[in-house]
């Protein structure tokens, strides 16, 4: 009997508990991500809320942001869908420099319950121009371990959680001046070169290996090569060429000591730590390169571009914070260390006077961006740190935007929310842009748009205004529909224009931006097209759209009228059990989509290539296509697999098989379409019930003339265009390779 006292007992105090919890009033969550102390003088302040507010009790005399002289400051209120986050706008003017701020949010303002927030909610900020100078070591180390806290706290839920999309690397090349019309890379921007694995100027061709540069004579019948650039610990993935200049970009190591784990003695292991290497040679006489310049600068290489003669060079760099000996914080240094033989054979860290911080960024790496004036070789790089990170870069002549995801750690504190959260957390995309000018990179402003970019061809710039798409949410999760979303910015990054809610449940595969339109390809089941009209940047409209099968990877302009599709193919397959049909990738596909009339876009022509997973690198590296500099001939390496559906007991299952790897030739034309021209292979058959063999696999073709050189790691083929054939095979020197 005392035992079922007790128990009643128990649950009386329980009920009690629970009734009291209930009626105590609940505390409404109020924050402003990624706080900062200094914030650029345009910047949008968004209040976020874990509760739906009423908009009517917020007020100009609930919701205030005080000056220095304690005066209201003229700032406008946005509030998102749900009534979840109110944006503060900047004033017109924007906030004084040096001048500081407080925000308050009074605890009169109410939730759409009628609850009150009871406590005020108040934040304090400077308003600065640039981009606050980092001063001394002491508060690099603050900063440091500040971020690498919050990163700590946040990723540890997100560890096994966070799915990161493939994006596309970036490109491009100088119009040769001597011998044949040649070949350029497929660039994004017309007069921002892009670095490839191959460039040419007509007379001789530069193919990097990954682990040294073949130099080739481009000669026809009598092409041969002429010899190698190798170094010990140097990994080239970009060349360049600028007159008599090649530039060779590419990844090194150096040695770094990392404390072991604690004991008597003070043992360190030897780990290696990227490092970003930039060589130029003289190649006036290619037969005998000389090295002349050298940079090199800790962490590894985002991309590059090359215009105005001037090369641009983006890497991150971790600091290495966590081998720092906590005892002496002072022991190590943290700075990133750059070599420039213009100046130094030695190196030397950078100096603070040239190191930044973004003050909302919570990353612990550095951004460095450097230049090297290619029309005075010898002259000093000018290079800079930021502490922050990107992910994607877009380059115009003038301007350099550089994109990076940012996690929204306060996503919600609604429990349903939250494990969605940790499963797929929200991104946004901040975008920073810089000026360019001879060389010099300066920061100029920041924005944060919803959702995240696909690659460097979600972003664009015409006439001062920036454009850029993004997918909000996922395709896959039923708790968070995918979205996508075109915005439009000024010059000094603030908001012109939007469209939003495109293709719900689905995300963008590509994008295109050409003039005054924009095509936008997004998928799940179908391939829609939309063409939008950008016009009236302030006021972005859908024209057309058009609903196919398959997806496209990359769009690539065909003439004002045209666009080429280059994807994949897909079908529908019925599910057992009475699920949906599921989508399954059946081959490549090439279309030519009909744009003359915006309203109506058709695909006029199209061509499906192989079965099964059949791919082509030219969907994710735009470097790869090849196009002939006077006639409509576009070819691209690609790996082809029949494909056959295996039925064993009550499994079914799709088995590929490989059934060509090589490249294709096509003639693209909007009067005749898609036609083969030819397809050329160094595979033999006997290998392709087994593998394919990495040396033999062609990686890329250039043109000079009549004649069209074909590399693979082993060989180089030449090819007659107008006869169709090859009338010349060299064997490449043996790579390092292992």
């Amino acid at each position: 009997m005392n035992r079922k006292i007790v128990l009643y007992c128990l649950a009386g105090l329980l009920v009690i508990g629970a009734v009291v919890f209930f009626l105590l009033p609940k505390t409404i969550g109020v924050t402003i991500p990624a706080k900062s102390s200094y914030a650029p003088t345009f910047k949008d302040w968004s209040i976020h809320f874990s509760e739906t507010m009423n908009p009517n009790t917020f007020t100009r005399n609930t919701v205030t942001v005080l000056n220095q002289n304690n005066e209201k400051v003229d700032v406008t209120f946005k509030w998102n869908k749900d009534h979840t986050i109110l944006t503060l706008k900047a004033p017109e003017y924007g906030y004084q420099i040096d001048h500081t701020y407080m925000i308050t949010v009074s605890g009169a303002v109410e939730t759409a319950n009628g609850n009150a927030l009871n406590d005020s909610f108040s934040y304090s900020f400077t308003a600065v121009a640039e981009l606050p100078t980092i001063k001394d070591k002491e508060q690099l180390v603050t900063l440091l371990q500040e971020r690498m806290k919050n990163q700590k706290k946040w990723l540890g839920r997100l560890e096994h959680g966070i799915t990161m999309e493939r994006s596309q690397s970036d490109q491009a090349k100088n119009t040769a001046e001597k011998g044949a019309p040649s070949s350029t890379t497929n660039v994004q921007v017309k007069g921002v070169d892009e670095g490839d694995i191959i460039k040419t100027d007509g007379d001789y061709i530069y193919f990097s290996r990954g682990t040294d540069v073949i130099i080739a004579k481009a000669a026809k019948k009598s092409s041969k090569i002429l010899g190698k650039i190798a170094m010990q610990n140097f990994h080239p993935t970009e060349l360049y060429l600028h007159d008599d200049l090649l530039i060779m970009i590419g990844s090194s190591s150096k040695l770094s000591h990392k404390p072991s784990a604690p004991s008597t003695e003070v043992k360190r292991a030897v780990i290696p730590q990227d490092r970003t290497t930039t060589l130029i040679y003289d190649v006036a006489d290619p037969k005998h390169p000389k090295k002349i310049r050298e940079l090199t600068m800790d962490g590894s290489l985002i991309s590059s571009r090359k215009t105005d003669g001037y090369l641009y060079l983006i890497a991150s760099q971790h600091p290495p914070i966590r081998l720092m000996n906590k005892k002496s914080p002072n022991s190590r240094e943290l700075r990133p260390q750059i070599k420039d033989t213009a100046v130094s054979n030695k190196n030397h860290p950078l100096s603070f006077d040239r190191m930044h911080f973004f003050p909302e960024s919570q990353d612990e790496s550095f951004l460095l961006l450097g230049s090297i004036n290619l029309k005075n070789p010898g002259k000093k790089a000018d290079i800079t740190a930021y502490l922050g990170t990107s992910s994607e870069v877009y380059m115009s002549r003038d301007s350099l935007y550089l994109a990076a995801n940012r996690f929204r750690k306060d996503f919600s504190q609604d429990k349903k929310r939250s494990e969605l959260a940790i499963a797929r957390p929200p991104v946004d995309t901040e975008i920073s842009k810089f000026n360019i000018e001879d060389g010099n990179i300066s920061y100029h402003a920041s924005t944060v748009v919803e959702g995240r970019l696909i690659n460097q061809f979600a972003m664009d710039e015409r006439d001062g205004v920036f454009r850029v798409a993004t997918t909000k949410g996922s395709a896959w999760n039923d708790d968070t529909p995918s979205t996508n979303n075109l915005y439009t910015f000024d010059k000094q990054m603030n908001p012109l224009g939007e469209l939003t809610g495109l293709a719900k449940d689905e995300r963008i595969y590509s994008v295109r931006f050409m003039d005054e339109v924009a095509y936008m390809v997004t998928f799940k089941k179908t391939d829609p097209l939309f063409v939008i009209d950008l016009k009236n940047p302030k006021k972005p409209t859908v024209l057309g759209k058009l609903k196919l099968p398959g997806f496209s990877n990359y769009l690539h302009p065909l003439d004002d009228d045209h666009l080429i599709g280059f994807g994949q193919n897909t079908k529908l397959v019925q599910s057992e059990n009475g699920l949906e049909p599921r989508v399954q990738i059946d081959g490549l596909k090439i279309s030519v989509f009909d744009v003359s009339n915006p309203a109506k876009p058709k695909e006029e022509y199209s061509k499906i290539i192989g079965e099964g997973h059949s791919y082509t690198e030219v969907n994710y590296d735009h470097h790869a296509l090849y196009k002939h500099p006077e006639n409509p001939i576009f070819g691209f390496p690609a790996t082809i697999y029949d494909s056959k559906t295996i039925h064993k007991g009550d499994a079914s299952y799709q088995n590929d098989s490989l059934a060509f790897s090589g490249l294709f030739l096509y003639r693209i034309t909007p009067d005749n379409g898609i036609q083969l021209k030819d397809s050329i292979t160094q595979q033999k058959k006997s290998d392709y019930n087994r593998y394919k063999k990495w040396n033999h696999e062609i990686k890329r073709m250039v043109s000079a003339g009549d004649m069209i050189y074909i590399f693979s790691p082993s060989t180089m083929r030449v090819y007659n265009i107008s006869e169709e054939n090859i009338i010349q095979t060299i064997q490449l020197p043996a790579s390092n390779l292992k």
